[in-house]
């Protein structure tokens, strides 16, 4: 239910990976605010400038987990790693505008994002499937089990500042108010397997807040026994401002030389404090539980209810309604695009995704044309979610006035969605003014914007004439 209450909203993820150093699309300084467009004003279409859907998991795809009518858990166990993030990302832009005069850029955004993540470590999958044999004799964490979800709306001030032709700073304010969270503080849960006799020993505490309409329900020992979803006037939910939050951009620009231009840039640096429909939920005890199922093959789906069954009897719970604080996943990308040839440049670009102080790490390399400049276009591949099958695409088309850009890193995931770890997608329309109109206005906005994937103009005039002049050359 909690998944479906996440995923199901409207609401960033920020956009893919392929979109980083595309900076013709507006879209792209969401992820490096340093970033310029060319045309002096960007505006987008409330509910249509920006739209964005993800699906992660770094461990298996729903092939593994079936054949046919059979869940092969044994599959799926043995491509656990030690430990696996799960998420799903939601994004809608409600307001865009953005305005550059001379060596500045200005933007002010208002956006729904959602995003759930969870992070299960691999011994519990173990565990799971096998039972505590395989940990005989050995202490066995399960600390990594913990979701992690926020539903906010966000109301952003950018500027940017060119400071001179090889450097490009900005910074991005927001302004945050929480509609729905869930958070785990500190736990410590850890699994002993006597080696000898195989009683399974757990030992541990674990807290979960909550910001979400919905009612615990318990008995007399204090057991949770059920959750019911209250009745939910959406107007109130969607302009609730008692979860307020703050977070901070940051991003940079290097133009090392006319064909290289390296990026980094910094996002969703702050967090929130939770206040309206809270639920703190505290848990801790110590029991041996001495009837486990020990012979090595797939355990029974029995066992497994009857061991959540005792796991429930044998935690104290306690369950308070206090405030409590989250932060929000951070974003680090480090990128690096080289110009080939004037409409021609390809890229690199790192994301690391921080969450709780561990990076999960993607790659993506790109080669992006601009055509005439009405179409631009990248083919991407990337390191998504621990799988190298991941054939990704950018296509933008702009003319008089409008622009629209369809975005994915694995359009393989589309064609195959049951046979890959990652999909996303990314769609919008924007109107801008101002754009380019003869060679003096592209060198001019090109001395502002640096834009790597549309070519700079004022560099590719200059190889232009170097080339007319050796050709004048006799012999050449």
């Amino acid at each position: 239910m909690l998944i479906s209450l996440f995923t199901g909203l409207k609401s960033s993820a920020q956009q893919s990976n392929s979109i980083y150093l595309m900076h013709g699309i507006p879209q792209s300084s969401f992820l490096n605010p340093a970033v310029q467009i060319k045309c002096r004003w960007f505006l987008g279409i409330p509910g249509l400038s920006s739209t964005h859907i993800a699906y992660s998991n770094t461990a298996f795809t729903y092939k593994d987990l079936t054949e046919g009518n059979i869940w092969n858990l044994e599959q799926v166990e043995s491509q656990m790693h030690r430990v696996d993030l799960y998420g799903s990302e939601v994004s809608l832009q409600l307001f865009a505008i953005g305005h550059r005069h001379k060596s500045n850029y200005f933007s002010f955004t208002v956006d729904d994002r959602s995003h759930l993540y969870q992070t299960v470590p691999g011994d519990m999958a173990t565990t799971a499937v096998y039972g505590n044999y395989p940990s005989a004799g050995k202490n066995t964490s399960f600390n990594a089990f913990r979701p992690f979800g926020t539903y906010l709306r966000q109301y952003t001030l950018g500027a940017s500042r060119v400071f001179s032709r090889s450097l490009n700073v900005g910074i991005r304010l927001k302004l945050l108010f929480g509609k729905a969270g869930i958070s785990t503080g500190r736990s410590d849960i850890g699994l002993h397997t006597d080696e000898n006799n195989f009683d399974l020993l757990v030992d541990g505490n674990y807290l979960l807040n909550s910001s979400l309409p919905i009612t615990l329900e318990q008995d007399a020992d204090g057991n949770i026994t059920g959750i019911t979803l209250n009745e939910i006037n959406y107007v109130s939910f969607l302009l609730n401002r008692g979860n307020p939050g703050i977070a901070m951009d940051l991003g940079i620009i290097i133009r090392y030389n006319p064909r290289l231009t390296l990026s980094a840039s910094l996002l969703d640096v702050g967090g929130l404090l939770w206040r309206t429909d809270l639920n703190k939920v505290s848990s801790e005890g110590t029991f041996i539980y001495d009837e486990i199922e020990t012979s090595g093959n797939v355990v029974s789906m029995s066992f497994l209810a009857q061991l959540v069954d005792t796991l429930q009897n044998a935690f104290n719970v306690s369950v308070s309604q206090t405030a409590y604080s989250s932060l929000l996943p951070a974003q680090l990308f480090l990128g690096g695009s080289y110009q080939l040839k004037e409409h021609l440049s390809v890229g690199l670009v790192n994301r690391n995704l921080i969450l709780r102080s561990k990076l999960h790490s993607s790659l993506t390399l790109s080669a992006t044309a601009d055509l005439k400049q009405r179409i631009l276009g990248t083919l991407s591949w990337s390191y998504l979610n621990r799988s190298i099958k991941n054939i990704g695409a950018v296509i933008a088309l702009q003319g008089e006035g409008f622009q629209f850009y369809l975005a994915s890193d694995n359009l393989l995931g589309f064609f195959q969605p049951f046979d890959t770890r990652t999909i996303n997608l990314n769609a919008g329309f924007n109107v801008l003014f101002g754009c380019p109109r003869n060679k003096k206005e592209k060198i001019e906005a090109a001395s502002y914007a640096g834009n790597p994937a549309g070519g700079n103009c004022s560099w590719s005039i200059k190889e232009k004439r170097r080339k007319q002049r050796y050709k004048k050359f006799p012999g050449n």
